[in-house]
């Protein structure tokens, strides 16, 4: 099993929630860096020095934050209302085994059973449709043990299966963390700045302050992105599939990546014999459109982790996937300059 990886996922690290995660990075990456520093909002941003001084800055990126919930209404019957903390489809939350606060005390998410259901009524649940129970017997019981704003994290465990799969929460973007630890362990050829960014699932707002502060001319985000390669069908794009590599975007809803980089990237997958795939749609985004548009700009490239069912409480990647995502992201770094 990959101890390191089933960790990391464990954590549990809401946008603007992200100590646990942020203190764990920290203890692994210490005996391995020259500088370190944790900024307001939260970001860790480290420096290495490498063999040679690099004659610009250079930054490699992952986020630190997961997409969970938020309390936002303790009902009479000691039910919770929730609102989504990053981008969560509420079809698939229903049944599913949370824990709430510091504490982590345990819930079920819940829905209107479906024979109280009538005839003509909406059927897929919006979020406020859904509430949490945790056992309480009323407003008054439950007060005692969660309140109005307290996080909600998915309690999904890690684990292995199939051909080189793993299940858990928080790959995106607990994978890329993990691969910026193992490459930070390695000889780097230039000076190089590591960012493990907050609040990426809010609107990237922890690359956009790291961005200003390091002022990168060249960054390469590490990112998970969706997979649908299972149940897709023949007129619809998988966008990605396990098993083939890190994923590469040309263009996102964030970011005309830069062409060069995107080149380079190919050559290097090529020349190293490292499988790669193309984004197969124009979809989604991450942080290299905020830190693209940092200060004078700034030249970005995103390698991703294929994932299937993202953004819910438990998605699926392949270990194999992960390991080549690094390959080529260390590949490239020794090519960049």
């Amino acid at each position: 099993m990959n101890k390191e990886l089933s960790y990391l996922t464990s954590l549990f690290g809401a946008s603007g929630s992200e100590s646990d995660v942020r203190q764990a990075i920290i203890s692994e990456i210490r005996p391995h860096c020259d500088s370190l520093e944790v900024d307001r909002l939260g970001n860790i941003i480290a420096f290495k020095k490498g063999i040679e001084p690099a004659p610009f800055p250079v930054m490699l990126c992952a986020h630190m934050d997961e997409v969970a919930l938020m309390v936002t209404s303790i009902d009479k019957d000691g039910s919770l209302g929730f609102e989504s903390v990053g981008g969560i489809d509420p079809r698939i939350l229903p049944g599913t085994h949370v824990v709430i606060g510091k504490k982590k005390y345990h819930g079920v998410i819940g829905v209107l059973a479906p024979h109280f259901v009538k005839d003509g009524e909406e059927k897929v649940p919006k979020m406020k449709d859904l509430y949490i129970d945790i056992g309480a017997k009323d407003q008054e019981d439950a007060e005692n043990y969660v309140a109005v704003g307290d996080l909600i994290g998915f309690d999904t465990a890690y684990q292995e299966f199939g051909e080189d799969l793993v299940r858990a929460k928080a790959l995106d973007d607990r994978a890329g963390c993990y691969i910026l630890l193992n490459i930070m362990k390695k000889p780097l050829p230039f000076d190089t700045y590591f960012v493990f960014s907050v609040m990426e699932e809010i609107g990237c707002l922890g690359a956009r302050t790291a961005a200003f502060a390091v002022q990168p001319q060249y960054a390469l985000i590490i990112e998970g992105t969706t997979a649908g390669d299972i149940h897709t069908e023949t007129d619809q794009s998988a966008v990605c599939r396990l098993g083939r590599g890190p994923v590469v975007s040309f263009m996102d809803n964030s970011a005309i990546y830069d062409r060069e980089l995107y080149r380079l990237v190919m050559k290097t997958a090529k020349e190293e014999n490292i499988p790669v795939q193309a984004k197969e749609a124009v979809a989604g985004g991450n942080e290299s459109g905020t830190v693209q548009r940092a200060l004078g700009g700034c030249r970005v490239i995103a390698l991703s982790v294929p994932c299937r069912y993202i953004h819910s409480p438990v998605s699926v990647a392949n270990l194999k996937d992960i390991a080549h995502c690094e390959e080529l992201a260390y590949a490239l770094l020794k090519n960049l300059l």
